[in-house]
This record gives C-alpha cells, sequence and structure tokens, in this order.
C-alpha cells in the first residue's frame, strides 16, 4: 500500500515540512488573536448612552467583545467646552485604562457658537469651524495614543429640516477629519431614515415589521432605534476584528489654537457678546443669541452684527 521503503523514506521529509509549516501558521495566528475580548469605551453625548446600549445588544453574542463601557455624557459636545470639556474628561477616562476599541458620536448639541478665551465664533463660520476641527483631531488623536482603534459615528437623520441640514454639516468635519487620521467613520443616516432617505418614526426591524424607532423630539431613539443605528457600528468593528489592518502612528497636533489661524482675518469680541447667553434646554447646554420672531437678534444693539443658534 506504502510502497517501497525508499519511497516512504523520501516522503520523511516531506510530510515533515509540512508538520512544521502548519505549527508555524499556528504559532503565528496565536500572536495576531488577542488572548482575551477586546475593552470597548463608548464616549459621546445623549445619542451615545443610547448607542451603548445597542452595543451591548449587537455584540452579546461575540466572544471577541469584552467590557462595554457607557463613557458618554448627556448636554456635553465639542462646542461647549465652558460647560464640560470633553479633552479634558477623556483625558481623565483613558488614565483610568485603556480600550481598544473606541465608539464615539459628537454633535446633537454642538449647532451653537463655540465660546474661546477670545469671544464666541459664530457656528459655521471660519473661526468656528477650525476650533471644531482641531477639538475632533484632538479627540482622536487621544484615542489613538492610547492604543483604540477608533470608530467615530455619524449622526442620523433628524426631523426638523434646519436641524438635519446642520448634522450633515457636522457629519462632512467627522467623517474628512477621522479619515485623515486613520480611524473608521461610520454613517448612521442610512440606517435612520427610509427607502428615500428621509425621516421616519416608524421603521421595519431585521424581521420586516414596522416598529417606533424615534423619541417624540425627532432627535432621539427607542430601545429598537438604538439596536437599528448601532448594527452598522457593530458590523464595522467586526469587519474589523476579522480582517485587522495595521494601526496607524498618532498624529503629532501643533500646540497653537487652532483659533489664532484665522485670528486675522475674522476678529472676534472680548467676552460673551452683549446680548448673547449660556443656558441650558432640557438638560441641554449652550451658548446663544436670543432672537426675535422676525429673526432679528434681541437684546443691546453691539450684539447685532453676531449670528447665533
Amino acid at each position: 500500500m506504502w510502497g517501497s521503503p525508499h519511497r516512504l523514506a523520501g516522503l520523511v521529509p516531506v510530510i515533515t515540512a509540512c508538520v512544521a509549516a502548519m505549527l508555524l501558521s499556528s504559532a503565528a495566528l496565536a500572536q495576531e488573536e488577542p488572548t482575551e475580548p477586546r475593552r470597548i469605551g463608548v464616549f459621546g453625548d445623549s445619542l451615545a448612552d443610547g448607542l451603548w446600549i445597542g452595543l451591548q445588544r449587537g455584540l452579546r453574542r461575540d466572544a471577541r467583545a469584552g467590557e462595554i463601557e457607557q463613557l458618554s455624557e448627556v448636554a456635553t459636545g465639542l462646542a461647549n467646552y465652558v460647560y464640560r470639556d470633553i479633552s479634558e474628561k477623556t483625558r481623565g477616562q483613558l488614565e483610568q485604562g485603556r480600550y481598544d476599541v473606541a465608539v464615539v458620536m459628537f454633535g446633537s448639541n454642538d449647532i451653537q457658537g463655540i465660546r474661546t478665551g477670545r469671544g464666541v465664533f459664530r457656528f459655521r463660520s471660519a473661526g468656528w469651524e477650525a476650533v471644531y476641527r482641531e477639538r475632533v483631531r484632538d479627540l482622536i488623536t487621544q484615542l489613538q495614543t492610547h492604543g483604540a482603534e477608533v470608530y467615530w459615528t455619524g449622526l442620523p437623520v433628524m426631523r426638523s429640516t434646519g436641524y438635519d441640514a446642520n448634522t450633515v454639516y457636522l457629519n462632512a468635519i467627522f467623517r474628512e477629519e477621522a479619515e485623515a487620521l486613520g480611524a473608521i467613520f461610520v454613517s448612521t443616516r442610512e440606517a435612520s431614515s427610509d427607502e428615500n432617505g428621509e425621516y421616519a418614526a416608524y421603521l421595519p426591524n431585521s424581521r420586516g415589521a414596522p416598529r417606533l424607532m424615534r423619541d417624540d423630539d425627532g432627535i432621539h431613539f427607542t430601545m429598537n432605534g438604538y439596536a437599528r443605528i448601532a448594527a452598522p457600528v457593530v458590523e464595522a468593528i467586526q469587519a474589523g476584528w476579522d480582517n485587522p489592518r495595521p494601526r496607524p502612528a498618532p498624529a503629532v497636533t501643533e500646540t497653537v489654537m487652532a483659533e489664532a489661524v484665522v485670528e486675522a482675518s475674522e476678529p472676534e469680541p472680548q467676552g460673551l457678546p452683549a446680548g448673547w447667553l449660556d443656558l441650558s434646554v432640557n438638560g441641554q447646554a449652550y451658548v446663544c443669541q436670543p432672537v426675535g420672531l422676525d429673526g432679528q437678534p434681541l437684546g443691546a444693539s453691539t450684539a447685532s452684527g453676531a449670528a447665533g443658534n
């Protein structure tokens, strides 16, 4: 059956080489695959709170997913660092432990002016965008420096057309900055809209049955809704685990504040402009300028040249 002794002897080196190759391959796979489940941190605002629950449901059967920690906080964002400095808060959170995966979702509270030491930058102004982009880069870089694979989750479709247009603007910033730094941007607009790409309170679940997905405010979600927008994030995370990629080197950021870049072209008043307010509405913090029914600013005339949201 096996042939002559000479022929069998000739097969020994071949068999030995194959076994050795299999052992080396197994050893390499063992080195590539983490021996412990991945630790996941969810950073962001009130939308991230719900996303955290959706991720728990979506990853509960994946043995590679370890602890999923809620590190988000309602009424926070990247615009109002007077209310809560997210950069400082994140730095403190990362000092408490390392995360293999960081899921980030900010922006629902950021359609407002940015107050810095030089004054208030109007929403969507050149100065505002420069500061905001710097804060996005700072957050991604902090997370990457501590070893996390960053998945920046975009804002969903909103009921208010004006609010929705502003979230599209913010999503473009998130995507550009995330991809420039080697992070993953995950869109939720498709998961939060109907077949025409429009806002819909009721959307089909995984079985095709219509379910209430949105809260009464047209911004937040029900539990079914959070599971729905978490699905593309879960898919992106699992794809990253299935096909690991080299981690990008953390970006080296400038120490000069971004508002200094636009200082000459867009001077801002010192302090909070007359007529502007620091306030909280339904738990959301804002720096804004009141306007009347005719759209004209209220308050002192010195604030008339500023625009607020």
